[in-house]
């Protein structure tokens, strides 16, 4: 399997992807974005050209060699939708795409762009990511953030007005690998763990596995003040992927087996 990163491999760079010829790939999978949620509001140019541009980009050429393309997109392609949030009935792939940010809007448009240039390209959509990876580069996820606020002694404010479906990155890869092997449609999937809550419930739960007990306050989104707006609800349907045969375990468990490796533990 080969992996491609910078600078060898640069998405945002369209004459890099003559690297590619000199590979055999049956799949190519883009795990690259730009996910700074709340920076991309200003940032709104290297938003969409690593999230819209560049992934487009590897799908017209994927459909040219005859490669099965793979991408990632988000919840946040999904805004307020009042029915959705009163009666917690998860977004389907169908459902209309409403979204509140620049990250959302340029993942969105990402997706457009893809299908449009390789409508057998798989756009698999997302939610509240975490895992283990090897840049020291990138940004903690949620759960690493916690565990390390979490042993100071500083009140911590977390969100509890927005639901959504936390996800190991382990899970959602293994699944990945399944719906592969079942030579799906081109077109769009959601795959998350399964279940819903607050973040201001995920890192309660965070806390509890781990016996930490700080100080943690519920604030709304609107007190909590990031430039970004997200959906108060953003649960996705997984009735797609189902059909195939795949099914996630519970976002607990899915952070449970996370938390035991040692790379993680407080």
């Amino acid at each position: 399997m080969e992996k491609l990163d910078r600078p060898y491999f640069d998405l945002e760079n369209p004459a890099h992807l003559k690297t590619l010829d000199s590979l055999s790939l049956d799949v190519l999978i883009n795990t690259a974005a730009y996910n700074d949620v709340d920076k991309a509001e200003e940032e709104i140019g290297e938003a969409f050209r690593l999230n819209s541009e560049a992934p487009s980009r590897l799908a017209g050429y994927c459909r040219k060699k005859d490669i099965l393309f793979i991408t990632f997109s988000t919840d946040y392609v999904f805004g307020e939708y009042e029915e959705k949030r009163e009666f917690r009935m998860p977004f389907q792939e169908t459902d209309e795409a409403r979204p509140l940010s620049v990250y959302g809007v340029s993942k969105w448009a990402g997706e457009c762009m893809v299908l449009n240039r390789n409508p057998d390209a798989l756009v698999i959509r997302t939610c509240g990511l975490y895992g283990r990876h090897r840049g020291t580069h990138l940004k903690r996820n949620f759960v690493e953030l916690m565990l390390q606020l979490g042993r100071g002694d500083k009140t911590l404010r977390v969100v509890s007005d927005q639901i959504v479906t936390p996800t190991s990155t382990w899970d959602l890869s293994q699944n990945t690998y399944k719906l592969i092997q079942c030579s799906p449609k081109g077109g769009l999937y959601h795959m998350t763990n399964e279940g819903e809550c607050s973040w201001f419930e995920f890192a309660e739960t965070i806390f509890n596995m781990v016996k930490l007990a700080p100080d943690v306050r519920a604030v709304l989104q609107s007190e909590y003040g990031a430039k970004a707006r997200r959906p108060s609800y953003s649960v996705l349907s997984k009735e797609k992927v189902g059909k195939y045969g795949i099914h996630f375990q519970t976002w607990e468990k899915a952070l449970s087996d996370y938390l035991s490796t040692s790379s993680v533990k407080p």
